[in-house]
């Protein structure tokens, strides 16, 4: 059965890093050239990359059973077939590889993409084949990229209700780990995950777009690039809530909150349930009702945002007060602070 479950960020291990990298980069080729003269689309070239290195791992067992999870359909037939992706694989690997049995099930004329994303594949969760399939369809727009994007990059594209899958291309990077520990593979599969959790629910995802575009203009704040800078906690924090948290609005805005207050307690040399000096929680507040400006929420609101993450919070008042507050205007443009 496909999985839904947690995600490992490391899929190929050392061993394959050191002895296998240099034939998956050579298998790619054939694959990277279609996809470059526009004969594959950039969800069958994700997919022909997750395929390549998902044989290369575990030739014997790469592939499960079909599984029954509803995919987006496509509206028109693509050309590329299971039997051009095996024709392509084949031709660049050794003899030992050439007749695993593994491989014959792509020996057919059924779609290359439809017949990957309805097949059950070793680490690789639900989301990945439900977003190339919506990728494909023109449901999620997803930009494929060569290189990793900035925390800022991939915010500006939720911004405008986009996100970038990067697949990474050379030798050195498909030899080594590229961030947070994870492989090449590790990386595009983490990133097709992320576009799934950000686009399934299109309700969340124009929540999270509107939010989006309000961080960037609370990120463009003189204080919090200060922050930034000299604080690492509080750049690690800031830029995972940039570009790698899926959650809903009021989730995201507690984070936020959190991830400020966080900030001037480590300044004060505090833990987290110490309060901070009279002067310094003023500093605290003027920086969060600075944050709350573009949204513009009514007074109800701003003061069920005011109470948020204290013992003071009425919920679920304040919980719903805030998620209407944060729920309307979807696409409106965010408020320039000064």
């Amino acid at each position: 059965m496909l999985r839904a479950g947690r995600f490992r960020h490391r899929l190929l291990d050392d061993g394959f890093l050191k002895n296998q990298s240099a034939l998956a980069h050579q298998c790619l080729q054939p694959f990277l050239e279609l996809w470059r003269t526009k004969a594959l689309s950039d969800a069958e070239m994700a997919a022909a990359y997750i395929a390549v290195f998902a044989f290369l791992r575990r030739p014997v067992d790469f592939l499960g059973g079909p599984h029954n999870q509803p995919l987006a359909t496509l509206s028109e037939k693509p050309s590329f077939q299971a039997s051009d992706f095996l024709r392509c694989l084949v031709g660049e690997l050794p003899e030992s590889l050439r007749q695993v049995k593994s491989l014959r099930r792509f020996a057919h004329n059924g779609d290359f993409l439809t017949y990957f994303c309805a097949q059950s594949w070793r680490s690789i969760p639900l989301s990945v084949p439900q977003s190339l399939m919506a990728w494909q369809a023109g449901r999620y727009p997803l930009l494929l990229c060569s290189y990793v994007p900035t925390p800022f990059e991939v915010l500006s594209l939720q911004t405008q209700g986009q996100r970038c899958v990067s697949m990474l291309q050379t030798l050195d990077e498909m030899q080594s780990f590229v961030e947070e520990g994870r492989d090449v593979l590790g990386f595009i599969v983490h990133d097709l995950i992320h576009a799934d959790h950000f686009f399934a629910d299109p309700v969340k995802a124009a929540a999270q777009i509107h939010f989006s575009q309000h961080l960037a203009v609370i990120y463009a704040l003189p204080k919090i690039q200060e922050m930034l800078k000299t604080d690492e906690v509080f750049k690690s924090e800031f830029e995972y809530l940039m570009s790698d948290m899926n959650s809903f609005p009021l989730h995201l805005l507690k984070t936020l909150k959190a991830i400020l207050l966080g900030y001037f307690k480590r300044r004060e040399g505090l833990d987290m349930k110490s309060p901070l000096p009279h002067t310094t929680e003023l500093e605290f507040q003027d920086l969060y009702e600075a944050s709350l400006k573009p949204w513009k929420f009514p007074i109800e609101a701003l003061n069920a945002a005011q109470r948020l993450n204290t013992p003071l919070f009425e919920s679920p008042k304040d919980e719903q007060l805030l998620h209407d507050a944060l729920s309307i205007n979807f696409h409106d443009g965010p408020t320039i602070i000064c």
